[in-house]
């Protein structure tokens, strides 16, 4: 374990140092169990994201058909660059296949912060005299997102939008290695105090299943019933687990 501890930095290991004095747990068995808890969550976050994107590219292909992604007229100019660098980097331009393939090959492509913005309000394209809002609440949601998200209402995209930009935070978090059960602390939501607003993993998790049932209550009670997120959480080895912010 003392390998394993010197490849820690001293900053990150600490808070885990200070949870565990007084107490005769080894910080190394909590800092492993908090890598199980990110590890469940994110589990269940790659099943929400495929299904998410999923419904999302299906409902945008059979309205506006399978080059959706190329037109204009409905992304703005932010959203348009991450299709250009999702299909460089994805090097669909060299690939040889059906629409239907190279669809599906940049639907996969495509980061998860490109499925949350365009189920934001939308920005600008085009430059100078050209320069046009668009609008996704109305070129994007209405008549084609909100059937992906069949049980949250035909009006609830700010709900969706909310949801989805609170993954995203949690996803991002793990992505970058760092540990949830601190809080998750979310982008561009403050407290009061100006301090950053937290989500505790309970929390964070409640969003997640939300958000795959507003896609599909099955899947939503599917991973209810298969996540090992509460499991892990009451695996904590502290005594008392007030010394996280669970």
């Amino acid at each position: 374990m003392h390998r394993l501890r010197a490849t820690i930095p001293a900053a990150r290991i600490a808070r885990y140092d200070t949870a565990c004095a007084g107490t005769e747990v080894d910080p190394l068995n909590l800092y492993r169990w908090a890598n199980s808890v990110a590890l469940a969550a994110f589990d269940d976050l790659s099943t929400l994201e495929v299904a998410m994107r999923s419904a999302m590219a299906r409902e945008l292909a059979e309205t506006y058909g399978l080059e959706w992604f190329r037109r204009e007229d409905l992304l703005d100019d932010d959203t348009l660059k991450l299709v250009s660098d999702a299909w460089r980097v994805g090097r669909l331009s060299t690939l040889d296949a059906t629409p239907e393939v190279i669809h599906g090959k940049l639907v996969a492509t495509l980061m998860f912060g490109f499925w949350v913005k365009i189920l934001g309000r939308g920005g600008y394209q085009g430059r100078d005299d050209r320069r046009e809002r668009r609008i996704y609440d109305t070129l994007l949601w209405k008549p084609a997102l909100r059937n992906a998200f069949p049980n949250v209402g035909d009006l609830e995209r700010s709900t969706v939008e909310t949801a989805a930009r609170r993954i995203q935070s949690l996803r991002n978090r793990i992505a970058h290695h760092e540990h949830i059960v601190w809080g998750v602390p979310l982008a561009g939501e403050r407290r009061p105090d100006g301090s950053s607003r937290r989500l505790r993993v309970a929390e964070a998790h409640q969003t997640l299943l939300d958000l795959a049932s507003y896609v599909d209550n099955d899947l939503g009670s599917w991973l209810r019933e298969n996540s090992t997120v509460a499991d892990r959480i009451a695996q904590c080895p502290l005594p008392n687990r007030g010394a996280l912010f669970l």
